[in-house]
């Protein structure tokens, strides 16, 4: 009995084969987490250039770009797993306990997974049991040396700890209208916490975790003055600073072309 040549190397190949689907699809992996402002000024409503748009709040804005990204990753089958973290609550959940910091979640699901159908219904009706369940809150405090802000970026490295960065991007995803989160703080107090976020998220940076703001629209007399705080926070600066706002505006236009005008288009 003769053997073909391309028969005994057939399932060898076949394996191969899968073997390269399997690596392709572990580097091709994302892990992010949505990190959404949930202060009380993410709450005010803005008036929209356009008619036929009712007035929206930047907490709204935020909560529907996500809703829409999360439809697309479940549609197209991804491996992409995500956590969904606010920050300026007023109750708390999350890995460490950390005060100001809640990570939505459903049962049978890690805080870092890929998006199942009930976690995407259940998020797209969190807006209107936020107050209740969740509630808003400013984190920074003074007196108490409160800092949800850094709270919440410990969190999203906490949850990005799962996996190796050389296989799979990991991404912090930050939601926010506020330019300058420690303005309330004065003194030396305000030196401290500003000099310990920016710390913390170098920390995540240096473990290739990359931290990428969407700075939410201003009103027309209000500019997101990236220089003020957030440059320093994600390492902007030279060109990379000066392009960074048409980069955030197109970023928007790609999560959900509904709600543009509302995105920051201020240079």
């Amino acid at each position: 009995m003769e053997l073909d040549a391309d028969d005994i190397f057939k399932d060898d190949e076949d394996h191969t084969e899968a073997e390269a689907s399997v690596l392709e699809d572990e580097s091709s992996k994302e892990y992010v987490v949505y990190l959404v402002d949930a202060s009380p000024k993410m709450f005010k409503t803005y008036c929209s250039e356009q008619e036929d748009y009712e007035l929206e709040s930047h907490f709204h804005i935020a909560i529907s770009c996500i809703y829409q990204a999360l439809k697309t990753q479940i549609i197209s089958n991804s491996y992409d797993q995500v956590a969904i973290c606010f920050f300026n609550t007023r109750e708390k959940k999350n890995l460490q306990d950390l005060n100001g910091v809640y990570v939505f979640n459903v049962p049978e699901r890690e805080f870092l997974d890929r998006p199942t159908a009930r976690f995407i219904k259940e998020f797209e009706q969190l807006e209107e049991s936020f107050s209740k369940h969740i509630g808003s809150q400013h984190g920074i405090v003074s007196d108490t040396r409160e800092n949800s802000l850094y709270n919440a970026i410990w969190a999203a490295q906490a949850l990005l700890r799962k996996g190796s960065a050389k296989t799979v991007d990991k991404r912090i995803l930050l939601f926010t209208n506020d330019d300058d989160p420690f303005g309330s703080i004065k003194g030396a107090a305000k030196s401290d916490m500003i000099r310990m976020t920016r710390q913390r998220a170098k920390d995540a940076q240096d473990l290739g975790i990359s931290i990428e703001l969407l700075p939410l629209s201003c009103t027309t007399d209000e500019v997101f003055k990236i220089s003020q705080f957030y440059a320093d926070l994600i390492g902007l600066e030279g060109d990379d600073l000066v392009d960074f706002m048409p980069e955030a505006g197109k970023k928007y236009d790609l999560l959900f072309m509904m709600f543009s005008d509302l995105f920051l288009s201020c240079y």
